[in-house]
């Protein structure tokens, strides 16, 4: 969203990857001839949703307004390795959350060695990555859905071979993953942003964002299929 929702994947071996400018911020300068790779980023506008209510206690109608933050569309931004700069050490501070997020233990059964949570300036929420170092899920945020959309990156690697970068397809199997993982563990909220992400890399088109998700719903399925076979595993691992 986002992956990366958003939620991202990416594959250029690091865990922290900021602008030009965020570096800066940090005493940090970016190498020459460093090159910068791309990540898709949420664009977010403030609404205000206008509503009518009935006052429990008088009966009337009553008029209520209330501000939002919207998602109105994405767009790809260009970040640096925290390796491809040079400066400052960054302090060293926790940023993971104080309870693990829901198939952590669960994760480990499709090789990710690490759940990295680190900071980040650039409105980018996370990545998986793969190569030489092993697989990690990198994460600017607690939120659940990203960490569901990445595991859902992680998970689809074990059958399909991922390609580098901003990949259509892979994107929606992973966001599908998420939207449907979240309802599975009661999380609500996330519907609509779901539906933005995929129909953003359908052309903006809805009928044509249907058309991939139905193209894409067996690869979906086998990544639960999956998930409920490691998770059954882990309990029954634990109960022994």
């Amino acid at each position: 969203m986002e992956h990366g929702q958003q939620n991202h994947n990416a594959f250029n071996g690091t865990e922290d990857a900021r602008g030009f400018k965020q570096w800066e911020e940090v005493n940090r300068r970016v190498k020459k001839g460093a090159k910068a790779f791309y990540i898709l980023a949420p664009l977010t506008k403030k609404v205000i949703f206008k509503a009518k209510e009935i006052d429990p206690e008088t009966g009337e109608e009553c008029k209520i307004e209330e501000e939002r933050m919207v998602v109105i569309g994405f767009r790809f931004i260009p970040v640096f390795r925290y390796e491809d700069t040079e400066g400052e050490p960054l302090p060293e501070t926790k940023y993971a959350p104080p309870e693990p997020p829901p198939l952590a233990e669960v994760a480990k059964a499709f090789g990710v060695q690490e759940i990295i949570y680190t900071p980040s300036s650039d409105r980018s929420y996370g990545f998986y990555s793969w190569g030489e170092n092993g697989k990690k899920i990198v994460l600017h945020t607690h939120d659940v859905k990203t960490w569901f959309h990445e595991l859902g990156h992680a998970v689809h690697h074990t059958f399909r071979h991922l390609q580098n970068g901003q990949v259509a397809e892979q994107e929606i199997v992973a966001e599908l993953f998420a939207a449907v993982m979240c309802e599975l563990h009661g999380i609500r909220g996330y519907h609509q942003h779901s539906w933005e992400y995929i129909r953003h890399y359908a052309a903006n088109d809805p009928g044509e964002a249907l058309k991939v998700i139905f193209r894409v719903l067996s690869d979906v399925e086998e990544c639960m299929k999956r998930v409920f076979a490691a998770a059954e595993d882990l309990e029954k691992k634990s109960a022994a």
